[in-house]
């Protein structure tokens, strides 16, 4: 069987957009102008029979409606929003709101979140809005990551090679 490298981006391409679930399953509803609501987030790195460990996660949230609704990047000591992927950036300001935030996690074994995502984990954040003006409200987010590379490749033992032999008395 022949794969080429393309094959491999493109799977591990259509791993993170068809088996990592980005959900938005609650928010708050009802505001009026220069009020501040919440959503939650939930992200499911496929299943532990069948998905692979993610590196390098990255949140990407998004207001499709500006105009109307802003989002206020959080100030937890575990998330970082930025204005890009790149780590580099500067923190975004929590009094401002943003019209899209690339929310990064901090990278420790010891915190409930990091950059990585095991097989199967959920991860579920409760954010937060600021209502501008009155008119519908659309929220996005989708998942910047890559594919452990030892979980794609991993380490295997071959074949045993064997022989038998006669030891005489």
């Amino acid at each position: 069987m022949a794969i080429t490298l393309t094959d491999l981006k493109n799977a591990t391409a259509t791993y993170v957009d068809d088996e990592v679930d980005v959900t938005i399953p609650r928010i708050t509803s009802g505001l009026e102008p220069d009020e501040e609501g919440t959503f939650d987030l939930v992200v499911t790195n496929g299943t532990e029979a069948t998905g692979f460990r993610l590196e390098n996660v990255v949140l990407h949230v998004r207001s499709q409606n500006p105009g109307r609704a802003l989002l206020v990047p959080p100030g937890s000591a575990l998330l970082f929003p930025r204005a890009s992927t790149d780590t580099d950036d500067p923190r975004l300001d929590t009094d401002t709101p943003v019209e899209e935030m690339f929310i990064h996690f901090q990278a420790t074994d010891d915190l409930e979140f990091g950059s990585t995502m095991d097989p199967g984990e959920v991860t579920e954040l409760e954010l937060e809005y600021h209502a501008i003006r009155a008119g519908a409200v659309t929220i996005t987010c989708h998942v910047h990551a890559t594919v452990d590379i030892d979980g794609l490749f991993p380490r295997q033992n071959g074949r045993d090679g064997t022989t038998s032999v006669t030891i005489l008395a």
